[in-house]
């Protein structure tokens, strides 16, 4: 795999957000292209973990980005794929939680998410 800079991963990282903001769930290929993109996400974090750690707080601006819920991707990123220090996971939590008080599906994933946080928290 090509290594690819900080700014080139940040760019696809939000790329790949957007075509998880606006999906058609009805269309297959529009489903199956957007968990390509999550996957993808996936694997940038853990690059940007593996490769340019130093760089987490510039990922971590992305919290303050709240178009095509930038935010809440990275909170979940961050917390579930890097080595993040106490403050980057207060923040992310905060973001989380602002969307677990949603009145949707995404509120209750987020809920769900927070409560099996919480209890992996409370084992470790």
């Amino acid at each position: 795999m090509k290594n690819h800079s900080f700014e080139e991963l940040i760019k696809e990282y939000k790329d790949c957000v957007k075509v998880n903001a606006d999906i058609n769930y009805g269309d297959k290929s529009e489903v199956r292209k957007a968990n390509k993109a999550v996957d993808r996400m996936i694997m940038i974090s853990r690059l940007i973990n593996e490769n340019y750690l130093c760089r987490i707080y510039d990922f971590a601006e992305l919290l303050n980005h709240k178009d095509f819920r930038n935010d809440i991707w990275v909170a979940h990123h961050i917390l579930e794929n890097m080595a993040y220090p106490r403050d980057l996971e207060a923040r992310a939590l905060e973001v989380i939680l602002e969307y677990s008080k949603e009145d949707s599906v995404n509120g209750l994933g987020n809920r769900m998410w927070l409560k099996n946080w919480y209890k992996k928290v409370e084992l470790d």
